[in-house]
């Protein structure tokens, strides 16, 4: 893709492609913005296993594990490197336990309710690569970049949805079972209810690229992370926004910040609904999220 400067009189100026020296240059970028870029919190770099090491380890905003590894020239040994520390993952629960409490603390906790992801950064993908990952059980994103000269661009070449895993825990805590939508709903009042569904409709219309995670006791809304995360009350609706480092817009200034002790990261605005008056004013909220996570 050209990037192009826009410059006085609307001319356009061509900004120059420009690549990274080698891999740990590209490496060391994504690390160093990791919670901006993708919503992650880096737990080691070059973390050693048996016959190898893992590029980068992290975990992402639902206590979910996440494997990253680069491609910094075409290589097709990525994917088959990247499976494999997955699996390392998988059978070593209580080793990456430990590593992320010594990174974040006693208190942080684990989400082995869904498959760990697997993320591969590169150039560039080929047909066999994007045909192969289509057929894959594991959670594997395939994300591409582009450095130009100031520019960095990183994007999803496949979305993918956070799947169950059955093979982890066969019998999740029951705070982490499957609650379907009904269900959550049972828990509001009518009016409440009414407010959600036309509130979930407006932030599923954004775009195709927004899909819903349904928890105990909240809605997230996605694409590459969640932007929006919909609690539902018995009285309101609770309404957590990733604002990242942005000024919101909020000219009646219902909106306050989450508290850093939450642990939310960029989900980092709060503000709470109950009427259908109110609902057209926090989709523009909702919007400014979106639109933060998609630039």
């Amino acid at each position: 893709m050209s990037l192009f400067r826009i410059l006085e009189d609307f001319d356009l100026k061509k900004v120059d492609r420009k690549e990274f020296s080698n891999e740990k240059e590209l490496q060391n970028l994504v690390e160093k913005n990791l919670l901006y870029l993708m919503g992650i919190k880096l737990i080691a770099s070059e973390y050693p296993v048996p016959n190898g090491r893992i590029d980068t380890l992290g975990i992402d905003e639902d206590g979910v594990p996440v494997i990253i590894e680069y491609k910094w020239k075409k290589d097709l040994s990525a994917i088959v490197q990247g499976l494999f520390y997955l699996n390392w993952v998988i059978q070593n629960r209580k080793p990456f336990e430990s590593i992320v409490k010594d990174k974040l603390g006693k208190e942080a906790t684990v989400n082995w309710s869904v498959q760990p992801r697997l993320l591969i950064v590169a150039q560039d993908f080929d047909i066999k690569e994007t045909s192969a990952i289509d057929l894959m059980h594991p959670n594997v994103e395939l994300k591409k970049y582009a450095l130009y000269e100031g520019f960095f661009d990183i994007e999803s070449v496949n979305i993918v949805k956070t799947k169950p895993s059955s093979k982890i825990n066969a019998e999740p805590p029951v705070s982490e079972q499957t609650v379907t939508l009904d269900q959550l709903l049972k828990k509001t009042s009518k009016e409440v209810s009414e407010v959600f569904l036309s509130l979930r409709d407006k932030i599923l219309a954004i775009s195709d690229a927004v899909w819903e995670k349904v928890g105990p006791h909240y809605c997230d809304y996605r694409t590459s992370s969640t932007f929006a995360s919909v609690n539902i009350q018995k009285s309101k609706l609770k309404i957590y926004i990733k604002m990242g480092p942005r000024k919101i817009d909020d000219p009646k200034n219902i909106t306050k910040p989450v508290p850093t002790t939450y642990g939310f990261g960029f989900l980092n605005t709060q503000f709470e609904i109950s009427k259908m008056e109110d609902l057209d004013y926090s989709t523009q909220l909702i919007m400014q999220a979106y639109d933060y996570l998609s630039s």
